[in-house]
């Protein structure tokens, strides 16, 4: 997945696997979904419930999609979205938090204690625990099979934006299950192409002095070779 060996900045070799990290950043823009919080009986949840233009905006940018061969699809259907969402944050953090489908347009979430690690990263406050913490949960992640693919999950928007830390217990979570990768795809490239998702995120706006180190301890925390082995000649 990485090469350190020619002698290209990493950056530069990234660039034009980025398509699909632009392209849902401009899906999150067009704002499909509303998106407000609540407290209901003791309990802080978020409410997302899919915008009346939402079904015709999404088919269009999954258009986009197919003809950039960008191997994403958005969940346009209202009824598959539900299902997907609250399916997959149940699956990921059922243990101690729930996901409910209210109406036909909206999904209730509980909302996980922490602060996504993009808004850290801007801030300057990632750290090393933070990343070991994320790869983990990615790890952990992948590891559960899914009958829609046939094999391992993978989130097919796996920015920084979408994993939540939490300070007092040392542990990331995953949230916003909107769009789903192909499942033509195997599932080590889908599972690639979620760190690499998060790796452009990191390289984005880390320093040059720390974004390696950071990336390492990434990597080193999720672990398996077999997604992150080199790729390129």
């Amino acid at each position: 997945m990485f090469d350190f060996r020619n002698g290209k900045p990493l950056k530069v070799l990234l660039i034009p696997k980025g398509l699909s990290h632009a392209a849902t950043s401009f899906v999150e823009s067009l704002k499909i979904n509303s998106i407000s919080e609540k407290a209901r009986r003791n309990r802080r949840v978020v409410i997302k419930r899919r915008n009346v233009y939402g079904v015709r905006a999404a088919d269009l940018i999954n258009f986009y999609f197919r003809a950039a061969a960008i191997p994403i699809r958005y969940l346009s259907e209202v009824r598959e979205w539900r299902r997907w969402e609250a399916r997959c944050f149940q699956m990921l953090n059922g243990d101690r938090f729930r996901a409910k489908v209210r109406d036909s347009r909206t999904v209730t979430l509980d909302k996980l204690p922490g602060e996504n690690l993009w808004d850290h990263m801007n801030r300057g406050t990632l750290t090393p625990r933070m990343l070991k913490a994320a790869g983990s949960e990615y790890r952990r992640a992948h590891h559960f099979k899914d009958e829609e693919f046939g094999s391992g999950w993978s989130h097919g928007d796996a920015s920084m934006t979408n994993v939540i830390y939490n300070e007092k217990t040392g542990r990331a979570r995953l949230i916003d299950f909107e769009i789903r990768h192909e499942k033509s795809l195997p599932a080590t490239a889908r599972h690639a192409d979620d760190l690499l998702v998060f790796l452009l995120d990191l390289v984005s706006r880390v320093s040059s002095r720390q974004w390696i180190r950071f990336a390492i301890c990434f990597l080193r925390a999720y672990g398996d070779a077999a997604v992150i082995r080199p790729t390129w000649p």
